[in-house]
């Protein structure tokens, strides 16, 4: 089972959350990635998710198994979508900008709020088949 949490629970959130930074790309600036771009999104939207919020959203997911007994399935999304800008900070500030509203920001904001919410109801969905008792 901790195969399923810490290998395929961080792939979906990534792969998740890449298809959202498409999507708003265009539908909020109707463009598209170009290959070169592609590369870049996927380089570091890879470091800063792989590095910073995965280990963000494991430590989350953990607190609330700690701290709660109860509505885990709200609160590990809940968790890990409110943790969106600290990965979106390293990016910006990777591109030489501090601003949290510039549209490069916004896109990495659909980018990691999407990944926070997949990865918190895979950890809960997987969580809760471990905790289902095989017949």
């Amino acid at each position: 089972m901790n195969f399923y949490l810490y290998v395929i629970t961080p792939l979906l959130s990534f792969i998740g959350g890449f298809f959202a930074y498409i999507l708003t790309l265009k539908i909020v600036w109707e463009q598209s990635l170009s290959g070169g771009d592609m590369k870049a999104v996927l380089l570091w939207g890879g470091i800063a998710f792989f590095l910073l919020a995965t280990p963000i959203y494991l430590g989350i997911t953990y607190f609330i198994d700690k701290k709660c007994k109860k509505i885990k399935g709200l609160l590990y999304p809940a968790g890990c979508i409110l943790v969106f800008f600290i990965p979106t900070l390293f990016v910006t500030l990777s591109f030489g900008s501090m601003n949290p509203f510039s549209p490069e920001a916004m896109l990495f904001h659909s980018f990691f709020l999407t990944s926070g919410l997949i990865f918190g109801l895979c950890s809960w969905g997987f969580k809760r088949i471990k905790a289902t008792p095989v017949i």
